[in-house]
């Protein structure tokens, strides 16, 4: 029985458990057929408890039948043993019905006064998760601080910019792992930090930090006052970023604790209509703030800032990071490639785990002469390509046949793909011979 209810995705199946209510539910329900209806009596909260006891999982997208609910005194939890609450209504008044001290994870879907005064934090100790988005709307600061300020055993965050307050708070939580910041791209102006007299402590044990569409501002002044010395993983998503803001918040980034922690970068800017014009001379600028991040195993840019590495630069830094398992380096601006395939193969010599590398290579000018090289590299999979066509697409698909026997081409590579294609199943075919 306790697993029938154990799910609800609305309050109807409860309300039907009351005898007065089962007829005006059953077997069909119009979608106002609360409209006008008295509250539940005593008796009948008793009736609606015994089975909303057993939910530990609920989502409300409407309150149409909230009202049924107003004679419960006012601190009542209804659902006193649920563990997980999806909250997708603008309004928070009958929040409080839900705010069970079981309760692990929350996601609501807007930030008003009125959720602050629940003290969620309070009323839900056992809380881990928190999710917390704007839905178009910009959050106010106050409220959403005051309810992040009254959770003390957060593991998970994800919400809209928040001010110092917030921020010191958040500082302090040793159970906090996971913190996303996000502001919806379509929302109004951007919620600001106060960087004024900001005191952090060293959010000692967050391993994912995450930024979408924040003030980078307030970023790098999270970053510079803090030190975050288990951190794993660092993402940040702009709709631009040109390296004039990129690079003072990655030399943040390096001179705070996770230098000796961070295994996985990954930037990216997602508005392709908007041209940044670089100087070609701060062309590997971007990348080589992150040089010292040695235990890095993935890192992924993809902005408007050019990054246009040649051989000299990406043995660089694959030198500088042995453990990399995925690297791609995007150049928007779509100039002819600097990195040879000799100084590709060079590369990856460093490389011994990498599986992914997407840098563009100059197809058209081959340097290396498979057939007088040992090298091979055995555990890439996927490797990037320049839009020009190959000059020679047989010799380069016989490169990577013989050197790179575990890559799969995408169809952008085009003729090339189809030679690897050919050499692959003559090879397979000889095997099959042989034995």
């Amino acid at each position: 029985m306790d697993f029938l209810w154990s799910d609800m995705n609305r309050l109807l199946p409860l309300l039907g458990c009351v005898t007065r209510l089962h007829p005006m539910i059953y077997p069909t329900t119009q979608q106002s057929w609360s409209r006008g209806i008295e509250p539940l009596s005593e008796l009948e909260r008793s009736q609606f408890l015994r089975h909303s006891c057993r939910v530990r999982t609920m989502s409300v997208s409407s309150d149409d039948d909230f009202h049924l609910l107003r004679s419960f005194p006012y601190d009542t939890c209804v659902f006193p043993k649920l563990q997980s609450l999806s909250w997708v209504i603008i309004f928070t008044r009958y929040l409080r019905f839900f705010l069970s001290p079981t309760l692990r994870s929350c996601y609501i879907a807007i930030i008003q006064p009125d959720l602050a005064r629940h003290s969620i934090g309070t009323r839900c100790p056992a809380l881990e998760g928190l999710d917390i988005v704007t839905m178009g709307t910009v959050a106010q600061a106050p409220h959403l601080s005051e309810t992040i300020r009254s959770c003390k055993a957060l593991v998970r965050l994800q919400c809209p910019p928040l001010n110092s307050a917030a921020w010191k708070h958040l500082s302090t939580v040793p159970t906090l792992l996971n913190v996303s910041i996000y502001q919806e791209s379509f929302s109004g102006s951007l919620s600001r930090l106060d960087t004024h007299n900001l005191t952090f402590s060293t959010f000692l044990n967050v391993t994912t930090l995450r930024f979408c569409f924040a003030p980078i501002t307030d970023i790098i002044a999270v970053i510079q006052h803090s030190e975050f010395p288990s951190l794993k993983e660092f993402e940040l998503v702009d709709h631009i970023l040109p390296g004039a803001e990129l690079l003072p918040l990655l030399r943040a980034l390096s001179q705070c604790k996770a230098c000796n922690t961070l295994e996985n970068i990954a930037i990216s800017d997602d508005d392709p209509e908007v041209e940044v014009d670089e100087p070609s001379a701060n062309s590997f600028a971007v990348t080589r703030e992150l040089l010292c991040f040695t235990q890095l195993r993935s890192l992924r840019l993809h902005v408007r800032c050019s990054i246009n590495p040649d051989n000299v630069s990406i043995f660089e830094a694959t030198s500088s990071w042995p453990q990399i398992r995925s690297l791609s380096l995007s150049d928007p601006h779509r100039r002819p490639p600097q990195v040879t395939f000799r100084g590709f193969f060079a590369a990856l010599s460093q490389c011994p785990h990498l599986h992914a590398l997407h840098v563009e290579i100059d197809v058209a000018n081959i340097d290396i002469n498979p057939k007088t090289e040992s090298f091979q590299h055995t555990s890439l999979k996927s490797i990037g390509y320049y839009s020009s066509p190959a000059v020679n697409a047989e010799a380069v698909a016989h490169i990577i046949f013989t050197m790179l026997p575990n890559v799969q081409l995408a169809d952008t590579w085009g003729d090339v793909k189809t030679h690897l294609k050919s050499l692959k199943a003559s090879s397979s075919l000889q095997g099959t011979d042989g034995g």
